[in-house]
């Protein structure tokens, strides 16, 4: 496939990948434990089961994502600029493997388990 067509499948699935990651037990437990050193890959890690229930072009295609946590100083202000900040709200930054480059940005206040994407 050429670059240019697999840019686009994994853009298309960044921001439903995103959602389900906040949403999910498993994934949210996931994302809490990320520090600064690691981040989580579907190469490693896998999907979120309603995800690939839900698209499951996505394994079919071979899209493989990363997560990783940033400071709110590593955000651009652009992505943040409407975001509620609370004291417990953790940061993330999410893109393809592939194609570091398109990002998506999002800030998760786990006490009150909402999940928050923007």
């Amino acid at each position: 496939m050429k670059p240019r067509i697999l840019k686009k499948h994994h853009t298309r699935y960044l921001a439903e990948f995103l959602v389900e990651c906040s949403q999910n037990p498993q994934w949210n437990s996931k994302l809490q434990q990320l520090n600064d050193e690691n981040k989580l890959d579907t190469a490693i890690d896998g999907f979120p089961a309603e995800l690939i229930e839900d698209f499951p072009e996505i394994e079919s295609l071979n899209l493989q994502y990363c997560i990783e946590r940033v400071s709110l100083d590593e955000v651009p202000r652009a992505a943040a600029c409407w975001w509620p900040i609370e004291q417990d709200t953790h940061f993330y930054v999410a893109y393809p493997a592939a194609f570091p480059e398109t990002s998506l940005y999002m800030a998760v206040d786990f006490d009150d388990h909402s999940g928050c994407c923007h």
